[in-house]
């Protein structure tokens, strides 16, 4: 059953600069993906996963308020998600949506990127289960590829990459503890910190990792948004119901 202690933010209010091309401009989230926005992918797993019972917080771009909410009230969820408008940098956007939450705050807050649709609720699940008992939890694959390090357009040399890992979402944590690391945090933010996980590692807070799956891509570029067209098309999903899950099964 949806637990009311585990709430969830959305965040979609980022530029999508390497998609402006393809997209004329509009923000990639909302791009059509087999006759859906983007967004609502990720959205739709979110609140049918059976795990978050609490508030689910959208974070937009305020130009797209009214498109967002338009496509909202079309999946029926108009009443359950908050629109907050975001800000320049993704952690400006995740503190507005913890913002959100701080008044009634949750046990476990699940944060996730809209730019990535497959998500499943086996990951959802995971990651609150690891949060609880941990503090923090991220989605995360390991690397196999080889990594070798170069200078001045040469190789110099390769690098282990055993206990590397490339990073997904959603990052999950116990809502006090991420709360009170984005309050310090964001008294001298720094530009270089890419990800929710990194204001609590500079506290040297561990955190647990779950296994993600390399269908839980970030569109980012066009050959992303084909790539997700290509994997929604051979499952038989159309925007008429975006739920792709494990194996994108129905």
């Amino acid at each position: 059953m949806p637990n009311p202690t585990v709430a969830a933010i959305l965040v979609a209010a980022g530029s999508g600069k390497r998609l402006e091309a393809a997209s004329g401009g509009k923000n990639k989230v909302l791009l059509s993906l087999e006759g859906c926005p983007l967004f609502t992918y990720s959205l739709r797993t979110l609140a049918n996963s059976g795990i978050i019972g609490g508030e689910m917080v959208l974070v937009h771009r305020p130009d797209d308020r009214e498109e967002i909410e338009s496509h909202l009230q079309s999946l029926g969820l108009g009443e359950r998600v908050a629109l907050v408008p975001g800000g320049r940098e993704r952690f400006d956007s995740v503190h507005a949506g913890l913002a959100r939450l701080a008044d009634r705050p949750p046990e476990i807050v699940v944060i996730h990127d809209a730019a990535r649709p497959f998500v499943t609720p086996e990951m959802i699940l995971e990651s609150v289960r690891r949060a609880r008992e941990t503090g923090a939890a991220t989605v995360a694959i390991p690397l196999t590829d080889t990594l070798k390090h170069g200078e001045e357009g040469f190789l110099k040399e390769t690098l282990p990459r055993q206990n590397l890992y490339r990073i997904q979402t959603p990052q999950t944590f116990r809502f006090d503890l991420i709360w009170d690391a984005y309050l310090d945090f964001m008294r001298a933010p720094d530009p270089q910190v890419t990800d929710d996980c990194m204001i609590l590692e500079r506290r040297g807070c561990p955190i647990a990792w779950v296994m993600g799956a390399e269908s839980n891509l970030k569109v980012t570029t066009p050959f992303d948004l084909e790539i997700a067209e290509a994997l929604l098309r051979k499952a038989g999903f159309s925007g008429a119901s975006p739920q792709p899950g494990p194996g994108f099964r129905r």
